[in-house]
């Protein structure tokens, strides 16, 4: 992401030189040091949780997913930037608001949807801030699709309350309750898109992240995530760790699944996830979204923060990797195959029986070579750069593990 703040724009080939209105008041509360830092408010269908949504030209499917309103109305010529031509069906879904007393003031949000040709879908978040409702940040144009629409975020915006960078919304102060509004739209009658989830990842960063002792559940369990390498496609690879990232966990689930569907070669990968307005493959919501549209719905697919190794360790014992985001200066990386990266997407595959961490780094030059081992406290400073964010893909109609994740109610 080309923005001040840390993140995963994989640019390794600059890096080997070094390399409204008022809601209820919610009385603030002070986190105490052992609260976690990091939480998700997910919605979704299996829950059914769409079912306490305002809707707007939106309606229920039978499984609990959101889908657009057939006699909903056409929108006119040049209403929607998107389409500009018009035309084409709209619709809405607005959340009940997520209170957290504690506060946060970052937010990433992503998407479990499927979206035919021909439809697509947009997403927007405001923040209560002091008792006052901020705007609706923009997080622009998602569509697996895009001879329709252009796949694309909203761009850089900025007001008195927060900034949305790509991604992320960051807000100048805390909030105390977020709230969350999906857009659909189609431009054939009787076919819609399919919202399965949304979420949203919330953190407090003028709070220190903890770690969490280990309970040593995974240590010695190293998952089976084929290697693949982002160096193998010049010109382009070089920045391409978030697709290379996301096509292992796809091919390790394809594996696990029987789902050769879930197979897809890191070129395709990195297609699909291209925001034209950032103009690269990582856009975090877009590429988890990516993930979770294959084989019909077969993943769901999460944005998420943590708060320690521990949660992390929850995952691998269950057979669930996750791609992390880190960045480190030189010398801070033992082992790592370039000397720093100001921002980068690897998988972490498992932990060896002293507690390291077991990945496969997608900036090593083969496939076979992308399997190493990194210190756990020198990965865990690392992660830190992006407030311990990672992508999860898991099998659709499953849970998560029991405290691998600070879910909200």
């Amino acid at each position: 992401m080309r923005t001040p703040t840390v993140r995963a724009s994989c640019c390794l080939f600059l890096l080997t030189a070094t390399l409204s209105a008022c809601g209820p008041k919610v009385r603030p509360t002070s986190p105490r040091e052992e609260d976690p830092v990091a939480r998700i408010w997910r919605t979704s269908a299996q829950a059914r949780d769409f079912e306490r949504f305002t809707h707007q030209g939106t309606r229920l499917t039978p499984d609990g997913a959101l889908e657009l309103e057939p006699s909903a109305p056409p929108t006119p010529a040049g209403a929607d930037p998107a389409h500009p031509e018009g035309g084409h069906l709209a619709g809405s879904a607005i959340s009940q608001v997520q209170s957290l007393p504690e506060g946060f003031n970052n937010v990433v949000p992503s998407f479990d949807v499927l979206t035919p040709p021909g439809t697509w879908v947009r997403l927007t978040l405001a923040a209560r801030v002091a008792g006052q409702w901020t705007k609706e940040y923009d997080f622009g144009v998602w569509a697996l699709d895009t001879s329709t629409v252009t796949r694309r975020s909203a761009g850089r915006q900025e007001d008195a309350h927060g900034k949305v960078l790509t991604d992320t919304l960051v807000l100048g102060q805390k909030a105390d309750g977020l709230r969350m509004t999906v857009w659909l739209y189609s431009t054939r009658p009787g076919v819609s898109p399919h919202v399965r989830a949304l979420a949203a990842a919330m953190t407090d960063t003028q709070r220190a992240l903890p770690e969490t002792p280990s309970d040593e559940r995974a240590w010695g369990t190293v998952l089976a995530v084929p290697g693949r390498s982002q160096l193998l496609y010049p010109p382009d690879g070089g920045v391409w760790c978030s697709p290379t990232s996301v096509s292992m966990l796809l091919a390790y689930w394809s594996g696990q699944l029987g789902r050769d569907a879930l197979g897809v070669p890191v070129p395709e990968a990195a297609s699909r996830v291209y925001d034209a307005t950032y103009e690269g493959t990582g856009n975090w919501p877009f590429n988890t979204a990516y993930a979770s549209s294959l084989a019909e719905g077969a993943l769901h697919g999460l944005v998420a923060r943590f708060d320690s190794f521990a949660q992390v360790e929850r995952l691998i014992a269950r057979g669930i990797p996750i791609s992390i985001s880190v960045a480190y200066g030189e010398g801070e990386l033992t082992g790592s195959p370039v000397r720093s990266s100001n921002g980068h997407l690897l998988v972490v595959k498992g932990f060896t029986s002293e507690g390291d961490v077991v990945c496969n780094d997608p900036a090593f030059p083969s496939d076979e070579s992308v399997n190493v081992t990194y210190r756990r406290a020198e990965l865990l400073r690392a992660w830190d750069h992006s407030n311990r964010s990672a992508y999860v893909l898991w099998p659709a109609g499953t849970e998560l593990p029991a405290g691998a994740l600070t879910f909200v109610p």
